[in-house]
């Protein structure tokens, strides 16, 4: 059941990476599609990781649809499509990061090397 909470992660990337190959970006592309074994390792950092790439992403998303908005314009075309599947990718982005405050994603990543809890002690629990 986790697996549906990270597919919005790695649809997110892969769209961002193939948005990327699209215009000959291959190292980032790379980059991309290399973060995600990532999403198998339980610790915190990575959600951080990945919530960062996310809204980044989200940002780039908000970036091209300016400028394909702005394209359309000067040409005397109308936007709206374009408005409604960028838009859509940016809030679908932004959705998939705010999924790691969920108490099933919070929990798979919520394993730290540091503040790994310690075993009970026995000390004290003796007549």
């Amino acid at each position: 059941m986790t697996f549906l909470f990270v597919l919005p992660t790695i649809l997110a990337i892969v769209t961002l990476g193939v948005h990327f190959l699209r215009y000959g970006f291959y190292p980032v592309t790379i980059l991309l599609v290399g973060l995600l074994p990532l999403l198998m390792i339980d610790r915190r950092w990575v959600a951080r990781l990945m919530q960062l790439v996310l809204i980044i992403a989200a940002i780039e998303w908000i970036g091209v649809l300016n400028d394909v908005t702005r394209d359309k314009a000067m040409e005397g075309r109308s936007p709206v499509k374009s408005v409604f599947i960028l838009g859509g990718t940016a809030l679908f982005t932004l959705a998939a990061a705010g999924l790691y405050h969920t108490p099933r994603l919070r929990h798979r990543y919520s394993h730290s090397p540091i503040a790994a809890p310690l075993p009970p002690s026995d000390e004290g629990t003796r007549p």
